[in-house]
C-alpha cells in the first residue's frame, strides 16, 4: 500500500506542472502592450470627440444669443421692455432706500457711515446680530416686590390641618419635600 501511495503522489506531482504550463503558454501568446496602446488611442479619440462636441455646442449657443440680440435691436423691443419696467424700478429704489434708512437707524451712529455702502441683506444680518447680542433686562422698580402667583393651599391652613395633611402623606409613602 505504501508503494501505491508513493506512486499516486508522484503521479499527482507530475500532473500539476503540466496543468500549470498550459496557462503560461496562453499568456505568452497575448500581447498586452499592444492591447494597452489600442485602449489609450481609443480613449484619446473619444476625449477629442467629446471636446469637439462641447465647443460646437458652445458656439451654437453663443450664435443663438447674438441672433436674439440682433432681432431685439431691429425690432426695438428692448426700449419697450425698458419703458415697461421703469415704474417698477422707481418703486424698488424708493423701497430700498427707506429700508436701508430704517436698518441704519438701528445701528450705532459711529457704524452708520461705514455700513451705508453695504447691501441690504448684509445690513439686515448685521442688525439682527446686534439685536440678538444684547439681552433685554426687565426694568427695575424700587420698592415693589415681584408679582408671584403660586397656588399654596397650605398657606391658609391652620397648624392642626397642616399636621393632619403631613401625617396622611407620610402614611401614603410620600416624603416631605
Amino acid at each position: 500500500m505504501t508503494e501505491e501511495g508513493v506512486q499516486m503522489n508522484e503521479e499527482t506531482q507530475v500532473a500539476q506542472p503540466v496543468q500549470e504550463s498550459t496557462p503560461e503558454t496562453q499568456d505568452e501568446s497575448v500581447d498586452y502592450k499592444t492591447l494597452y496602446l489600442d485602449e489609450v488611442q481609443n480613449a484619446k479619440k473619444l476625449r477629442k470627440r467629446a471636446q469637439d462636441a462641447e465647443t460646437t455646442v458652445q458656439a451654437a449657443t453663443k450664435e443663438r444669443e447674438t441672433q436674439k440680440v440682433k432681432q431685439m435691436k431691429e425690432q426695438e423691443k428692448y426700449k419697450e421692455l425698458y419703458e415697461s419696467v421703469a415704474p417698477f424700478k422707481e418703486k424698488w429704489e424708493t423701497h430700498e432706500s427707506t429700508r436701508r434708512e430704517a436698518l441704519l437707524s438701528k445701528l450705532p451712529e459711529e457704524d452708520r457711515e461705514s455700513m451705508s455702502s453695504k447691501d441690504i441683506d448684509t445690513l439686515e444680518y448685521i442688525v439682527k446680530l446686534k439685536q440678538d447680542g444684547k439681552p433685554t433686562n426687565p426694568s427695575h422698580t424700587p420698592g415693589i416686590s415681584r408679582d408671584i402667583n403660586i397656588d399654596r393651599p397650605w398657606a391658609d391652613m391652620t397648624e392642626q390641618e397642616r399636621r393632619h395633611l403631613y401625617e396622611e402623606s407620610a402614611a401614603r409613602g410620600w416624603k416631605k419635600s
